[in-house]
């Protein structure tokens, strides 16, 4: 866990100061989680919510969304860094975030009791380790703490999208600025979660921007049109986005999501 914890510090120092991040694909990235959540989840009263890192919250608050998920919401962050756990705390408090609670944690090992959570949000933290048995093990510790009756929201790499092959490429290169590992189809999603006594019973592919090709372009267009370019990006991943619509969703979206319940018995 130490050595995990020291690695995403120092992918964190290199984040800082949105240096791989564009603003306005930041603002995309909240919304869209803000929206798959506010579509799956139910309206608990003053939930418990567990999500499962702070990457976002420590690095980049413009795309953090676990301040928004729920007005009256008991937000709690794990983060297997120490550091990251108490930078993301340093930024909930400087922008009035006071409730959300921060602890340092392996997703593999969570430090809570059973049935301690109404609502747990995963975004693309599973998808960074080196095999897929681990993935299960983080799954089946979120299902563990889920309370009967609440909903695990978790999102991974999608192998199906069309540009896969070209990112396994780029990983293979090793040019990625952070550790990117394994992850789930559809399919293997879906039934690691039933694996886990969750019923799935929503699924769905999200980000249907191209993945390289829209860094670069915003870049691009930061140069030749700072003043313009923020709208434009947002009309332009709004639009791409209306991909999720249609059937060829998985083939498109660099993600995969599902949304799973925990049987209440």
């Amino acid at each position: 866990m130490e050595a995990d914890g020291s690695r995403w510090q120092r992918t964190a120092e290199r984040y800082r100061g949105g240096r791989y991040m564009d603003s306005a694909l930041a603002a995309h990235i909240r919304d869209v989680n803000l929206e798959l959540i506010r579509k799956w989840a139910p309206l608990f009263a003053r939930p418990r919510v567990l999500m499962t890192d702070a990457f976002a919250d420590a690095t980049w608050p413009e795309r953090a969304f676990s301040w928004h998920i729920h007005h009256d919401a008991q937000p709690v962050c794990i983060d297997i860094s120490s550091v990251l756990s108490l930078k993301a705390r340093e930024n909930a408090v400087a922008l009035g975030h006071c409730n959300t609670s921060y602890a340092t944690a392996d997703v593999r090992s969570i430090p809570f009791a059973d049935d301690s959570f109404d609502l747990i949000v995963s975004d693309s933290t599973l998808d960074h380790f080196h095999t897929k048995d681990e993935i299960c093990i983080a799954i089946r510790e979120l299902s563990r703490v889920l309370r009967p009756g609440g909903v695990l929201i978790l999102s991974l790499d999608n192998p199906e999208n069309l540009s896969n092959p070209l990112f396994q490429l780029w990983l293979r290169s090793g040019r990625q600025p952070y550790f990117i590992g394994k992850s789930l189809s559809r399919g293997e999603l879906t039934k690691a979660l039933s694996n886990a006594g969750l019923n799935v019973t929503e699924t769905t592919a999200v980000f249907h921007y191209p993945r390289f090709l829209t860094k670069v372009g915003l870049r691009v267009m930061r140069r030749i049109t700072p003043g313009r370019c923020d709208e434009w990006a947002r009309q332009a991943l709004s639009a791409a986005n209306r991909l999720e619509c249609l059937k060829t969703r998985y083939l498109t979206g660099l993600f995969v999501a599902a949304r799973a319940v925990k049987p209440v018995h």
